[in-house]
């Protein structure tokens, strides 16, 4: 028996690259095959008896799409087939990282601590200093290896504690091994805070990435997010940001690819210029499978398995794309390096021509993608839609949490303007580490586990505690400030303080406390 199709595979030089058809056989007894058709010739040696050989045909004419009859010769056999035009030039960038929540089934403290055994699932999972650590011995032993780190709340904890490596991260860093992205503290779901909160995320995650660890952040990962707030981009662009890359958008929470799912559902490509109100955007990826599309692969038992499994996710994710630029997320939630990872990138290129399968970074991504698209003199797709998924109970569940963080980002707001008067008018000291704190308590909340209510109860208790830290800090600053002011200007029996930055006129209700209350004048 003889049976064949065309791949999207070439081998040969780049500038004339010959497509691959895949024959499979049992039972032959023929030493060769070959491929005939219109405009199609290439022929192969094969092994007699059962197996599987690769045929590089010269295709004359190639438009990509175009369909031809063809077929597969192999001594009295043939075996008919449509051979369909591929298009060379595509690259997949596979791109290693690993997801870290501070705070979801368990609580920070416990993310950091000896994990006894592995939390349920099929991920190889370990704590947030193990993973880093990881990830630079792999750098440090294997060149080809390249990966992502981004998330703050993990990082700077590594940072601080593991002083040695920083001479390596950095070095990884300088050569082009290691992008620290991300530019906010953790990945925060903004639909649920304030502004200035948002705001507040990015201060502390480049202020750290740019000008302690001397790294350039330029996407705004956010791979879990459950919801993307319109304003988010414009926000990402001021703070210098130029791309984001994120899972759960308007396509399903998942992605559109899980279960099987088809790409083509979604309604514009993966890569697309996300717009905010103030017109001003960045370039993003969409992550059609998900974050952790590649890392299964990691489960492979042999090479040839994860390679297949690979190149599966290239036929269904270069649906989508913009340009012939495939972004390959390759980890999933705690995950150390893929097994597989290099040894793809290593065989697959000795292999073939195209489509490249490689170790990447965004960065390197986003630049192919804007080359490719300059190139053809397009711009990308602008969209302004709503960027939210279905995703059931993000904004219902645990609605004290909210209630306790608005009201803390208020407080500390209040806190701010009075101790900044306080400061101006009577030299007092401005509370700057008081307040550095509270933000920090609320940036932290503000991660997409924790302001969303999805968290175990025992995070969401141990979560409480901060929300009440900030707002116990905000509440001492603003009064601390006004009796400072109160003292400054002429004493009177009522002062009633304005905390926002314009005039108003409101019915102010004051509690006597039974005593006798005479208004003598406006």
């Amino acid at each position: 028996m003889l049976a064949a199709n065309s791949t999207e595979l070439f081998v040969g030089p780049e500038d004339t690259p010959q497509q691959i058809v895949r024959v499979a056989y049992t039972g032959l007894t023929a030493n060769g095959v070959r491929i005939e058709g219109d405009g199609l010739s290439g022929a192969a040696d094969l092994t007699p008896g059962d197996g599987m050989v690769e045929v590089a045909v010269t295709v004359t004419d190639a438009e990509p799409g175009r369909q031809r009859a063809a077929t597969a010769i192999a001594g009295a056999e043939r075996a008919e087939f449509t051979f369909t035009d591929a298009e060379p030039g595509w690259t997949m960038f596979m791109i290693s990282h690993f997801h870290y929540d501070p705070v979801w089934w368990n609580t920070q403290a416990a993310y950091t601590s000896e994990w006894t055994e592995d939390p349920p699932g099929r991920a190889r999972q370990t704590n947030g200093f193990e993973l880093v650590a990881a990830h630079l011995e792999m750098a440090r032993r294997d060149p080809d290896y390249k990966f992502v780190l981004a998330e703050v709340d993990y990082l700077k904890p590594y940072w601080d504690t593991h002083p040695e490596d920083r001479a390596d991260l950095r070095r990884f860093v300088a050569d082009g091994r290691v992008e620290i992205m991300g530019g906010t503290y953790n990945e925060p779901n903004t639909n649920l805070t304030s502004p200035e909160t948002a705001i507040r995320n990015f201060v502390h995650g480049i202020g750290f990435q740019r000008h302690v660890m001397g790294a350039d952040p330029a996407t705004a990962w956010q791979l879990d997010v459950f919801g993307h707030d319109p304003q988010f981009p414009g926000m990402a662009a001021a703070a210098g940001l130029t791309s984001s890359s994120w899972a759960r958008g308007p396509h399903h929470q998942w992605g559109p690819m899980a279960g099987d799912g088809d790409p083509e559902r979604m309604q514009f490509a993966s890569e697309f210029e996300w717009i905010s109100p103030s017109g001003t955007g960045l370039l993003t990826h969409y992550m059609p499978a998900h974050y952790s599309a590649g890392w299964w692969m990691d489960s492979a038992a042999t090479l040839e398995d994860a390679e297949a499994e690979t190149y599966k996710l290239f036929a269904g994710l270069k649906k989508v794309t913009s340009t012939r630029n495939v972004l390959l997320p390759v980890g999933t939630d705690y995950t150390p390096p893929n097994k597989w990872v290099t040894e793809i990138h290593r065989d697959w290129s000795a292999r073939y021509t195209w489509p490249r399968f490689v170790c990447a970074l965004p960065k390197e991504f986003f630049a192919a993608v804007r080359a490719e698209l300059g190139g053809r003199g397009v711009e990308p797709s602008p969209q302004t839609r709503d960027m939210n998924p279905i995703y059931t109970g993000k904004d219902v569940s645990f609605i004290d949490t909210k209630q306790a963080n608005r009201a803390a980002e208020t407080v500390v707001l209040e806190a701010e303007r009075f101790a900044t008067f306080a400061h101006l008018l009577t030299g007092a000291r401005y509370p700057e580490p008081a307040l550095a704190k509270a933000w920090v308590q609320l940036a932290y909340g503000a991660h997409h586990d924790a302001i969303t209510g999805s968290e175990s109860d025992q995070v969401y208790l141990d979560l409480l505690t901060g929300w009440r830290d900030a707002w116990e800090i905000g509440r001492s600053t603003r009064d601390n400030a006004l009796a400072v002011l109160g003292r400054e200007l002429d004493p009177a029996p009522l002062m009633v303080w304005n905390s926002l930055a314009h005039n108003r006129t409101d019915v102010v209700t004051i509690d006597t406390h039974d005593a006798a209350v005479q208004v003598v004048d406006d």
